[in-house]
């Protein structure tokens, strides 16, 4: 851990007795023991929601502003009243093609994977704003890891 102390630098100071023979007072080591504790339990927090992304969403560069136009064409094609002509929506027609289905088949698909996604999306956002706020109002190390746990078990089972 690095402490700055009495405009000093201290770098690998990690135990309370470290500090002490430093000089460094035992309530400068607290304060900063749960700063740094609390920074990367957030962080840990971060990485356990990306990870849940990761287990529903692709990893491919570009591949996620693909599914963002394939979802926004396929609405703007059923707000359009399902036209015959799906031409101004070509990711529609190609992957439809593609795939041998029709226009309507593939909007209604690509709509249902997106209010799924939404709602996986929702819960890990949920989880992982409740235990930020946990984590920013607990007090001490310990009560910081406790504060995490629910969440990261959440993030953890999505």
């Amino acid at each position: 851990m690095q402490i700055v102390y009495d405009g000093r630098r201290y770098v690998g100071v990690d135990t309370a007795e470290d500090a002490a023979a430093l000089g460094i007072p035992a309530d400068v080591f607290a304060s900063q023991h749960i700063a740094d504790a609390r920074d990367r339990t957030l962080r840990d927090l971060d990485l356990a929601a990306a990870a849940a992304r990761g287990r529903y969403a692709t990893t491919a560069p570009g591949q996620d502003g693909v599914y963002q136009l394939k979802a926004e064409m396929a609405a703007a094609w059923i707000a359009a009243g399902r036209p015959v002509d799906a031409s101004p929506w070509p990711l529609l027609t190609v992957e439809a093609a593609a795939r041998s289905m029709s226009v309507g088949d593939l909007a209604d698909e690509i709509t249902a994977t997106r209010a799924a996604w939404i709602e996986i999306l929702a819960q890990i956002e949920g989880a992982r704003l409740a235990g930020k706020e946990a984590v920013r109002a607990a007090e001490t190390v310990d009560a910081i890891g406790a504060a995490a746990a629910p969440a990261l078990a959440v993030l953890k089972g999505i």
